[in-house]
């Protein structure tokens, strides 16, 4: 069994340097502030002009504080989420692309496991992170390996407040749904802290119908019960007026039923999973702009069994990123920097341990020649053992053509490498691996137009269509050979384009704040050449919906608040072949919530309901999702 002696020293050393801290304070002074480098707008945009980037409201996050990051992307962008049942992985495709091929960072260093390539959304807590930001498309010039369909940027909390705060809730709901999470943090002029933790747990024991028998008839669900806790450590110290240091601990516990597929003779499957995040960061500004260095080791443990089968899987990550950032005025910032990755594995599907080093440079520029046009050229060089990527490079453009008192037109464009190294499942797994694949190379195309109208304070409206073309050599996919067994092989060429459209609004009228976003991508992603006697050329490929849409409103009135999320998933392909499929379904979920004020503090009650309609539906062939269900949940701030 894995044990992490590093979260103990963690938490000892982060207690020990905020007790010499808070015994240190002095008074405040404006010289001990640090001087703002962020001046060209939100950090994820910085150097992605042209793309789309997204970024999840906070007001949103807190209302699905106690639900998984996957439950929170997928009812608010029209990302497609495969959920290989109520408590399987849930994974995420961006653009017609598969799990592996997403990007998932965490305070800027990538998370997903070495061994699988992707990042389990269902284990991901929203409770565990401050800020969630989405770029579509490809990003491997920013971002590195597996940013070729987009990635997804999480980050820490960031705390200002001076003094003692806490929040507590608790939340139950149907199938045995139980959550309770609560934080303390602590501020002051020289030290920010704060110290999360949640447990959870669900009996998952709904009914569904069971389409693999005639008539199909009604079914309880069994052995899909989830049990999960975990811990978030935050310390952020101000060693001078130009030096800053942060420590982030993070660690998650997931013991999960594996959900049999209908129709299957039960297995008594059963998985744990383990992770253990640790990074230390170091800012220093000087005159020479911001330096920056992140040192993490990641463990991911994962235990899986069933009646026949016992297999452990044990993996340690070491990153190193070093970075210098330099910003002239209004005008350009330059960022360049490398990145070292050291994993090693030890698995019961490896025929002996299995270690990798990765190394990569990057530099990534932002000008800005005028107040109308936003230009950035980046670019990546990896260097892998075993494999020799060509450089990821990306050039976009933002050009604001029109502007007047409210409204503004722009045009934007991005052209973008990418790249994704085999992971050491694909390479190493007995009897299904393949060491002869070659890595991923890939390129994007997307243009697209941008209207922002402003009307004062009472209404402000954005809408955003683009088009996109994505070209992947070698792309590599798991599907079963003609003797059944699954294996990894590479696919000649694969094409994914498509359209997404996007508008948010927001209006005023009085005491009551109104928003509502909307969003519908159409996706068609195929191989255009194959190797010969192999693929199915000019087919959809599996588990990719051609239509997906979101409708998403929210409203607030002197407390009280009502949100409804309406999700629309298009008809899936199980095979390349096309020869089965799963139906489109359509999820409505509602959520009313009311704030009391008592004194400074704030309690806020709130019920939700999911799948409001009861809908059956499957993101997974034969994998059943719960219908309608209720939560209660309990809130309680104390600043």
């Amino acid at each position: 069994m894995a044990r992490f002696p590093f979260i103990k020293v963690w938490l000892l050393g982060c207690s020990v340097v905020l007790s010499h801290v808070a015994l240190a304070q002095q008074p405040d002074s404006a010289r001990h502030q640090l001087r703002t480098v962020e001046i060209f707008g939100k950090p994820a945009e910085v150097y992605a002009a042209g793309s789309r980037v997204a970024q999840l409201d906070s007001s949103y996050l807190s209302t699905y504080a106690s639900g998984s990051l996957a439950q929170a992307l997928q009812a608010r962008t029209p990302i497609y989420f495969k959920n290989y049942g109520v408590s399987g992985i849930s994974s995420v495709a961006f653009r017609g692309t598969n799990a592996s091929q997403t990007a998932v960072l965490w305070n800027g260093l990538n998370i997903s496991s070495p061994t699988l390539g992707q990042a389990d959304f269902s284990t991901i807590p929203v409770t565990s992170f401050g800020d969630v930001a989405v770029q579509f498309g490809a990003a491997g010039a920013a971002y590195g390996s597996g940013a070729i369909g987009g990635a997804v940027l999480l980050s820490s909390p960031k705390y200002t407040s001076k003094g003692l705060s806490a929040t507590i809730q608790s939340e139950i709901g149907s199938f045995g749904r139980y959550f309770g999470n609560g934080s303390i943090t602590y501020g002051s002029s020289k030290v920010q802290t704060s110290t999360g933790v949640y447990i959870g747990q669900a009996a998952n024991n709904f009914k569904y119908k069971d389409l693999t028998q005639i008539q199909t008839p009604e079914a309880r669900q069994e052995n899909a019960a989830v049990a999960q806790h975990g811990i978030t450590q935050d310390l952020t110290w101000q060693l001078a007026y130009n030096t800053k240091l942060a420590l982030h601990g993070w660690y998650t516990f997931a013991d999960r039923e594996v959900q049999p597929a209908m129709g299957s003779a039960a297995n008594n499957a059963r998985m744990q999973d383990k992770n253990l995040r640790l990074m230390a960061e170091l800012e220093h500004d000087s005159r020479w702009g911001q330096t920056e260095v992140k040192a993490a080791y990641f463990n991911d443990y994962l235990h899986y069994t069933n009646t026949s089968t016992n297999s452990v899987a044990d993996i340690s990550t070491y990153q190193l990123q070093a970075e210098q950032t330099y910003t002239h005025g209004k005008r350009w910032s330059l960022r360049g920097g490398v990145n070292l990755q050291h994993f090693s594995a030890e698995s019961s599907g490896y025929a002996g341990e299995q270690t990798e080093n990765r190394a990569s440079a990057f530099a990534l520029l932002r000008y800005d020649p005028s107040s109308r046009i936003k230009l950035s050229l980046n670019l990546r060089q990896a260097v892998v053992e075993g494999y020799n990527p060509k450089p990821a490079p990306a050039l976009g453009f933002d050009w604001k053509f029109y502007n007047d008192n409210t409204n503004q037109l722009s045009l934007k464009g991005n052209v973008a490498g990418s790249y994704r190294i085999p992971t050491l499942n694909d390479r190493f797994w007995i009897g299904a691996g393949n060491p002869d694949l070659k890595p991923e190379q890939g390129w994007s195309y997307e243009s697209g137009l941008r209207h922002l109208f402003i009307l004062g304070n009472t209404l402000l409206l954005e809408t955003e269509l683009t088009a996109y073309q994505m070209l992947v050599d070698n792309w590599i996919q798991w599907f079963p050979d003609a003797t059944g067994r699954w294996r990894p092989v590479n696919l000649f060429r694969v094409a994914s384009k498509g359209v997404e459209a996007g508008t948010k609004a927001t209006a005023t009228i009085g005491e009551a704040k109104l928003s509502a976003t909307a969003g519908y991508t159409y996706t068609s992603s195929e191989q255009v050449k194959v190797y010969e006697g192999s693929g199915d050329k000019g087919k959809q490929l599996m588990y990719v919906p051609h239509h997906k849409a979101i409708l998403g409103a929210d409203a607030t009135y002197k407390g009280w608040s009502v949100l409804s999320n309406l999700n629309y998933t298009g008809l899936r392909y199980i095979s390349n072949s096309e020869s089965g499929y799963l139906e489109d379904f359509i999820l409505l979920d509602l959520v009313l919530s009311k704030k009391l004020q008592l004194q400074k503090s704030q309690l806020i009650l709130t019920l939700r309901s999911d799948n409001v309609t009861s809908a059956t539906y499957h993101t997974m062939a034969y994998h059943a999702m719960p219908p309608r269900g209720y939560t209660f949940n309990i809130r309680f701030i104390i600043p």
